[in-house]
C-alpha cells in the first residue's frame, strides 16, 4: 500500500519503508479534514481559549499526552532527527572539526519545534507530511546556526545549550562562527536541491527563509536585543523582538508547510497570525524559565535576560503569565479560523507549556 495524500512526492525511494504506518489514519486528527468541513466549532469548544481555567488546564494536559497525538509527534520527530543524522556526516572535503562542531550542535536532543510545525500542519489538513520534511530539517538548521551565533561571548555570552557547553566553549569562537555559516548555507541548499519539492516550490521556500533570516528576521532581531533592549522597551518594541528572534521561523514553518500543501493564500495568513501567536508566547514561556529554572534542567544559562526590558524580573511573573495566556488563547482563536479545533497542532503547541500554564 502506498502513501497517499500528497501531490508533490517525486522520489517515493527515498523514504523509509514503514511510511504506510506512519500516515494511517490513526496518526491523523479525529476529525475530518478541513476541506471537507462545513463549518466551524462552536464558540468556546477550543483547547486553549480556557486556558486560564484550572478545571480545563488540567484537561488540556491530558490531552496534550495522549496517545495517538503523542506517538505521532515522538515518530516524526524520529524522523527529523535521522533525517538530521543523514545531512550533517563526514565528507572528505570537510575540516573534520567544522564538521565535528556542527554536529555537536544540530544533533544533541532537541524539542524540534520549528520542523514539527512544518510536518503536523500537513496532518492536520490530511496530507501526507515526508515531502516537508526536508524543508523541516532546513529549519532546523537555520535554528541551530542562530543559536551558535546567538551564544557567543560578543553577543549573548552564553556559556550552557541545550544541557551540554556551548559551542563557543567547546570548539572555540573562530570555528563555531565557521561552523554556523555552514549550517545556514546548508539549509539553503537542502531546500534547492530536495527531489520532493517542485521547482517553482523550492525557488518560493528559498525567498522565504532569505527573509526570515535577514534585515527583516533573525538577524535584525538580535541586534535589536543587543541594542534596544537593555535601555528599556515597551510592549511594542518586545513584540517586534520576540516576533523577529523566534515568531519568524515559527511563521515560516507553518507558511512554508502550506505553501508546500498548496494551500490558498486566506489560510496562509491564517496560519501565519497563528504561528505569529504561539512565537509571543514561546519567548513569554523562555522568559519565566530563565528564572525559574537551573541550567542543568533548561539546558541553557538561566538568569542571563536579568538586565533586559520584558524579562520575568522586569515585568513579574504574573504579567509575563498573563502575557503567555493571552498569546495561547490569541492563536486557538486563529487555529478555530482554519476549523483545526481538535488538531495535532494545538496538542503539540500546548505539551510545549505544560510547565507553566
Amino acid at each position: 500500500m502506498k502513501c497517499r495524500g500528497s501531490r508533490a512526492i517525486h522520489n517515493e525511494a527515498a523514504y523509509s519503508a514503514d511510511c504506510e504506518n506512519a500516515t494511517k489514519s490513526e496518526f491523523l486528527p479525529s476529525r475530518a479534514p478541513v476541506a471537507q468541513r462545513g463549518r466551524n466549532p462552536p464558540a468556546g469548544s477550543h483547547l486553549m481559549a480556557a486556558i486560564v481555567d484550572v478545571a480545563s488546564v488540567a484537561e488540556n494536559r491530558r490531552n496534550a499526552s495522549s496517545e495517538p497525538a503523542a506517538r505521532t509527534i515522538r515518530l516524526w520527530r524520529d524522523r527529523v532527527n535521522n533525517r538530521l543524522e543523514e545531512l550533517i556526516r563526514a565528507d572528505e572535503d570537510a575540516c573534520p572539526t567544522l564538521v565535528e562542531a556542527m554536529r555537536y550542535s544540530l544533533l544533541t536532543p532537541g524539542k524540534r519545534v520549528r520542523s514539527l510545525l512544518a510536518l503536523l500542519t500537513a496532518l492536520d489538513f490530511g496530507r501526507d507530511p515526508r515531502p516537508l520534511i526536508d524543508f523541516g530539517c532546513a529549519l532546523e538548521l537555520v535554528h541551530c546556526a542562530s543559536l551558535m551565533l546567538d551564544d557567543l561571548p560578543c553577543m549573548d555570552n552564553a556559556r550552557m545549550r541545550r544541557g551540554q557547553p556551548a559551542a563557543h566553549i567547546q570548539f572555540g569562537e573562530a570555528t563555531t562562527t565557521l561552523a554556523a555559516i555552514a549550517l545556514l548555507n546548508q539549509s539553503f541548499g537542502l531546500i534547492a536541491s530536495s527531489a520532493t519539492l517542485a521547482e517553482p516550490v523550492r525557488c518560493r521556500l528559498i525567498a522565504r527563509v532569505s527573509q526570515a533570516v535577514g534585515t527583516a528576521g533573525l538577524v535584525s532581531g538580535q541586534s535589536r536585543d543587543l541594542v534596544e533592549r537593555k535601555g528599556g522597551l515597551d510592549s511594542d518594541g518586545m513584540a517586534r523582538i520576540n516576533q523577529q528572534k523566534t515568531g519568524v521561523l515559527f511563521e515560516l514553518a507553518v507558511v512554508g508547510g502550506g505553501m508546500i500543501l498548496d494551500l490558498p493564500d486566506e489560510r496562509l495568513e491564517a496560519l501565519n497570525l497563528y504561528a505569529g501567536h504561539v512565537g509571543q508566547a514561546f519567548q513569554s514561556a523562555d522568559d519565566l524559565l530563565d528564572c525559574r529554572e537551573h541550567s542543568k534542567h533548561s539546558g541553557k544559562d538561566c538568569g542571563a535576560d536579568v538586565d533586559k526590558a520584558g524579562s520575568v524580573h522586569q515585568l513579574g511573573e504574573t504579567a509575563l503569565r498573563e502575557r503567555l495566556q493571552g498569546e495561547l488563547a490569541r492563536a486557538d482563536r486563529r487555529l478555530a479560523q482554519l476549523g483545526l479545533d481538535r488538531s495535532l497542532l494545538r496538542a503539540f503547541v500546548l505539551s510545549l507549556f505544560q510547565r507553566l500554564v
